[in-house]
């Protein structure tokens, strides 16, 4: 079957991963899985998730792009607390980013540190009210009985 065979195309199939398997997926990918708003970029129609509804800055965060699914969307998925089901391709970012330039003394150095993964959203749905280790427990007993790669 050839990839440009219109008739014996197929979507390509979703992977369902926990919040933190997020960034181990590679570019490209399509993945499902679930995250908690922690802020909404309007300018540039970015979602800011997290694994967890503590607000964090050292949680790990995914940047999820709803631009093309916008129009679509509830305002209500869009708020600080929501648990959102997310499905969407994973891009990753090109390089490092410059954090922001700190004070030793009189010398100043620069520190890098890596640009979170962005998800461009094909289609996202409030997950409603969950109980978050059954949840994990579920996904992570799902995973186990698929083959690996």
């Amino acid at each position: 079957m050839s990839l440009n065979d219109q008739d014996n195309w197929r979507p390509v199939p979703t992977r369902l991963v926990q919040f933190d398997q997020v960034q181990q997926q590679e570019q490209g990918t399509k993945i499902r899985f679930l995250g908690c708003v922690q802020a909404y970029q309007g300018e540039s129609a970015t979602l800011l998730l997290s694994g967890t509804h503590v607000i964090s800055k050292t949680a790990k965060q995914v940047h999820v792009n709803v631009e093309e699914i916008l129009p679509s969307v509830n305002h209500e998925l869009l708020q600080v607390g929501a648990w959102l089901n997310i499905v969407g391709y994973v891009r990753k970012p090109d390089s490092p980013t410059d954090a922001p330039l700190s004070k030793s003394g009189k010398q100043r150095r620069r520190s890098t540190r890596l640009k979170p993964t962005v998800v461009d959203a094909l289609m996202m749905w409030t997950a409603g009210a969950i109980k978050l280790d059954d949840y994990s427990s579920a996904v992570r007993s799902y995973q186990s009985t698929l083959p690996t790669d």
